[in-house]
């Protein structure tokens, strides 16, 4: 199926009726048989990480209500949010849909390991030795929350468009440039080519993070692999409050 790029909002990949019937008829099979679909943005999915019921979901920056809308319309199961969206979003429609809140995911910059940038620079100011890097974000119809966030810590934002979808294609673009990413400050396979630094300074308490919340059905407790989907993140996520 193709993504019709001309709808901005809502699911993006065609929506009927009868679409959404199928749709739901083939959620019901998957969580019958003990599997689901979890969306998540490149920032989140490292929680998703240890999960081997969860099918493989392309990891892509969307807009909050974009989220909400594919989980309502049975292409997902569920969807990690970020906190930081759903507090830049207006008019949510959040019908057949409940929130679950996981907790509060720490931020850190990854850049490629020859990067001539500073550690443990003051965001925003240049020091002696090295450079603050810009920091390359999703386009701010996407990620509104997230780049108020980084501007507000001083840092330089550089936009990646709409061209950057996969790791790689992130990844590939910060390669033999000084240019950051902003990612989960925890293990990731994903980033495992990236050195990474803890976003902000002073007590770890105190640093940015971003929370994280987890979109369901409304009928999510009635299906046994959602309800230890749900249990299970929100191990995860305390477990890495405690760890960041």
């Amino acid at each position: 199926m193709v993504r019709d790029r001309r709808q901005l909002w809502g699911c993006g990949y065609g929506t009927s009726a009868a679409m959404r019937l199928l749709r739901l008829g083939c959620r019901a099979h998957r969580l019958a048989a003990g599997v689901a679909r979890i969306g998540s943005d490149l920032l989140h999915h490292p929680l998703l990480a240890g999960c081997p019921w969860l099918l493989p979901t392309p990891q892509r920056f969307r807009a909050a209500a974009n989220w909400l809308e594919l989980v309502r319309q049975g292409v997902l199961d569920g969807a990690l949010i970020s906190g930081l969206e759903l507090e830049e979003a207006e008019g949510l429609n959040h019908q057949e849909l409940e929130l679950l809140p996981l907790g509060d995911l720490p931020l850190a910059l990854a850049f490629c390991p020859k990067a001539s940038v500073l550690v443990g620079a003051v965001p925003g100011r240049p020091a002696p030795g090295g450079r603050v890097a810009e920091v390359l974000v999703p386009d701010r119809g996407v990620a509104p929350g997230l780049r108020r966030l980084l501007r507000e810590l001083g840092l330089t934002l550089r936009s990646g468009g709409n061209s950057l979808q996969t790791p790689d294609d992130w990844i590939g673009r910060i390669q033999g440039s000084p240019l950051a990413l902003v990612v989960a400050d925890r293990e990731a396979d994903t980033w495992a080519s990236l050195q990474r630094w803890p976003l902000g300074l002073g007590p770890q308490d105190s640093r940015p993070n971003s929370p994280v919340w987890l979109a369901l059905p409304a009928d999510w407790q009635e299906h046994p692999v959602l309800r230890h989907t749900a249990r299970e993140l929100g191990r995860i996520g305390a477990a890495q409050q405690l760890e960041g």
